[in-house]
């Protein structure tokens, strides 16, 4: 199945999970594309997995300009979409924020990678508020943080996007 995977990055976690999800998928018939490529027509594939970064509650603005302008398309076809979030309590929140009820019944699945708190590659104010969530989280066993991808959750993704 040729699959298109398009993904935003901030960190480099998003990134990761498409590189991991495509080597689940068969990574010969996957070709990857970040968002601010030049992303080929989605009608040459068979299958599309979109996915993004949450910052503040919100995936990146250029991946919902690109399902809102190939909804119709994606709709059309096999799709699915994934977040990378590190509030583990926060991802249903994240997902009903950002994925319309049209989006959530037509996609084949979504679902959270997990995240990545990469203190060495976040700056300025993201790095006072990441600091500020791995301490609340050292001290509040109740708040609940993926500092870590979670490869069975893009072992399932892969599995449901290769079903017939």
């Amino acid at each position: 199945m040729k699959t298109l995977i398009i993904y935003s990055t901030k960190t480099g976690t998003t990134k990761k999970c498409a590189a991991l999800l495509a080597a689940n998928i068969g990574a010969d018939s996957c070709d990857l594309f970040e968002i601010t490529e030049n992303i080929p027509a989605v009608s040459d594939y068979e299958c599309v997995v979109i996915g993004s970064y949450v910052r503040m509650g919100m995936m990146d603005k250029k991946i919902s300009a690109f399902l809102n302008k190939h909804k119709e398309e994606l709709f059309g076809m096999k799709f699915g979409l994934f977040l990378c979030c590190c509030l583990a309590d926060k991802v249903s929140e994240a997902i009903e924020k950002n994925f319309s009820e049209e989006f959530m019944d037509h996609a084949a699945i979504i679902d959270c990678f997990g995240g990545e708190l990469p203190k060495d590659k976040i700056k300025g104010m993201d790095k006072l508020i990441v600091n500020s969530i791995i301490k609340i989280a050292k001290t509040d066993p109740t708040f609940r943080v993926f500092e870590k991808i979670i490869p069975e959750s893009i072992t399932n993704f892969a599995s449901v996007l290769k079903e017939e």
